[in-house]
């Protein structure tokens, strides 16, 4: 709060600030978090944050009219936002059904590996029509758009969500779900937030302007580096932090007890002295005293009683 109301127009500052928070958080959670928990979440968050997102800009791009932005694909609203959103939905749904279809049994490297090719390759669509290569080829800016940008696109978005999603929840102990969920989650929209923050900041140093006079002649090379180039750094990370597992294995260690039961095992083991009953060592607590009484020979049942 007081970052925007002192530095409201300072997004140097904004970026800064957001930067620097990363970088603390996830310190605290290398610090606090197991170190299987703590890696993969690191990774999630880099993910997010190498893709700089540029998706304020392109708005302007695609929507600016003639006198901003000279033989643009100039969209209205209701096709930018209504048509392109339906047929992006219906895509997304689909790309649910190829992933279960296809990619439900892959390893998780693998899925990341595969994905990031698959987002640099969606995001060329943006710069073939910045470039306006997509006129050149005859196929007009509607057109394209939709059959790429909305179908495709979040198709291939939606695709490479899911491995996130699967390992965040494979990540959850029993015990802590809403809390580790959130925790995981939130840390991926904190990424895409300074994703966001850097990318206002980058466009602004660019010198694009989406006021008269329009400025948009760096967004191609924007786009280009920001969706396609950096988000392939995070592929050499998936070798030290993702597991090599598939996507049917279990990463966490005893996944039958709940982090709860650990908690209290720790501190009774701690708490209590070892005494020693027939046949087994046990301590003085409830699960120890349980498993003494299992063990002590039952006794004879008493025989019923006869009839006369």
């Amino acid at each position: 709060a007081l970052i925007d109301l002192f530095f409201f127009k300072e997004y140097f500052w904004q970026m800064v600030y957001c930067l620097v928070s990363s970088i603390f958080l996830c310190v605290l959670t290398f610090r606090w978090l197991p170190p299987q928990l703590a890696r993969c979440n690191f990774y999630m968050f880099v993910t997010c944050l190498l893709h700089i997102n540029f998706s304020l800009t392109q708005d302007f791009w695609y929507t600016a009219d003639e006198q901003c932005v000279p033989g643009g694909p100039a969209f209205d609203y209701i096709y930018y936002t209504t048509y392109a959103s339906i047929v992006g939905s219906i895509a997304g749904g689909f790309g649910i059904v190829l992933f279960q279809a296809v990619m439900s049994d892959w390893n998780f490297r693998s899925l990341f590996w595969v994905t990031a090719v698959m987002q640099v390759g969606a995001s060329l669509v943006d710069v073939v029509m910045i470039s306006r290569v997509n006129l050149a080829w005859g196929v007009s800016d509607k057109t394209f758009y939709m059959l790429f940008n909305s179908g495709m696109g979040h198709l291939v978005w939606t695709m490479a969500s899911m491995p996130m999603v699967v390992l965040t929840s494979k990540l959850v102990p029993k015990g802590l779900e809403a809390t580790t969920y959130a925790l995981l989650a939130g840390f991926q929209s904190f990424g895409e937030a300074t994703s966001s923050q850097i990318g206002v900041f980058v466009s602004e140093y660019s010198g694009i302007k989406t006021t008269a006079p329009c400025n948009f002649d760096n967004l191609g090379m924007l786009v280009l580096v920001g969706h396609c180039l950096l988000p392939l750094l995070a592929i050499p990370l998936t070798f030290f932090l993702i597991p090599n597992l598939t996507m049917t294995d279990k990463i966490l260690p005893d996944e039958d007890l709940t982090m709860t039961d650990k908690i209290l095992l720790d501190e009774e083991e701690e708490m209590c002295e070892m005494v020693v009953v027939p046949r087994r060592e046990v301590c003085h607590s409830f699960p120890a005293a349980f498993t003494a009484v299992s063990a002590q020979p039952s006794p004879k049942p008493l025989p019923s009683p006869r009839r006369r």
